[in-house]
């Protein structure tokens, strides 16, 4: 699934989630290792794509960055797929600024040949503008994850049901393992839009509700050096935080160093961690016997993949448009090895 195309500037390391968030399908999780080659850098593609000798236009994907590994294979999956049908795909790294992504926007809009743009927003309100230009210029807007005023149809997920499972399946292993006993818990949270933050409180009512001695830290980490920062921080406030629960998968992978860093054992039976989304190195640690890295709810690179692929198809083709709901699947020991890509 990995991108060899000359328009590929550079290459980036996996980072974040999110939305996660990945999902079900053959060909399983989200692979770090062919992400890294996935993002462009700068607004434009090598060659447009022609049909007949004509170009059909452009397509555009846009993320609020190049440090999520899926994200970056969710990109390199739809590119082949879309340039086959004879459109250009564009793309672009706004680095997390909501200004940015605008911009990325209106230059896209301003070009005059986009049939139709997908995007999940850094900020809502940062891209409204650029979403109602789009409706004036006649070009059909897609949410990733977010639907908001403007889009003709979303692939969305369910997040607060997604972070109550993950809670449900903590608070049975903190039964099992700690009875009644006091637990220290910490939630890595991000509140910045809507997918994060109903994960996140999915996540938190579950773990307060369900088990009532969890002492609950809600600890900001959005990326992999934020979750190994907020990590060692936490640790040294509290060095027995045992559970650790993400509504991501990268900041994950922070906690999981900054853990072995400070001396526990991969294989510690006292510990829980759990994210949603992975990738093949997330599949790695929960498949080591005995891991503290427990399980996972995957979204696949795939199955995501599939769903935008459609609905930006659809769009520029005027066909008939409507929210797609993409679920996601529970990773454990017993199956992880179903989720690798490319392997």
């Amino acid at each position: 699934m990995r991108s060899e195309k000359t328009w590929f500037k550079r290459l980036v390391s996996a980072g974040i989630l999110v939305l996660s968030l990945g999902v079900l399908a053959a060909c399983g999780g989200s692979d770090s290792k062919g992400s890294s080659e996935a993002v462009a850098e700068d607004t434009t593609a090598a060659d447009t794509a022609t049909t007949n000798g004509e170009p059909k236009g452009a397509l555009v994907m846009s993320f609020g960055g190049s440090t999520i590994a899926l994200w970056n294979d969710i990109i390199a999956c739809m590119q082949p797929r879309i340039e086959g049908a004879g459109y250009q795909f564009l793309t672009s790294d706004p680095q997390f600024k909501p200004a940015q992504q605008a911009q990325d926007w209106k230059t896209w809009i301003a070009k005059g040949d986009v049939k139709a743009i997908m995007g999940w927003p850094i900020s809502v309100d940062a891209l409204a503008p650029a979403t109602k230009e789009a409706e004036a210029a006649g070009i059909p807007v897609i949410g990733y994850a977010v639907a908001w005023p403007g889009t003709s149809a979303n692939m969305l997920t369910r997040p607060e049901e997604d972070g109550a499972r993950l809670a449900g399946d903590a608070v049975t292993w903190m039964a099992t393992t700690y009875g009644t006993d006091k637990v220290k818990v910490g939630i890595l949270s991000d509140r910045q839009n809507d997918l994060t933050k109903l994960r996140v409180e999915g996540l938190l009512k579950g773990v307060k509700e369900g088990y009532p001695n969890a002492e609950v830290f809600e600890i900001p980490a959005l990326t992999r050096d934020d979750g190994y920062n907020a990590a060692k921080a936490q640790l040294i406030a509290h060095p027995d935080t045992t559970v650790w629960l993400s509504f991501s998968d990268d900041n994950m992978k922070g906690v999981y160093q900054a853990l072995l860093d400070t001396g526990v054992a991969k294989d510690d039976s006292k510990y829980f961690l759990a994210g949603m989304d992975v990738t093949n190195e997330t599949l790695d640690f929960i498949g080591i016997p005995n891991s503290i890295y427990r399980q996972a709810y995957a979204f696949t690179s795939t199955d995501l993949c599939d769903a935008n692929t459609t609905l930006l198809m659809n769009a520029a083709e005027a066909k008939p448009l409507a929210d797609i709901y993409v679920d996601a699947k529970l990773v454990t020991p017993e199956n992880y090895k179903d989720f690798y890509v490319g392997k």
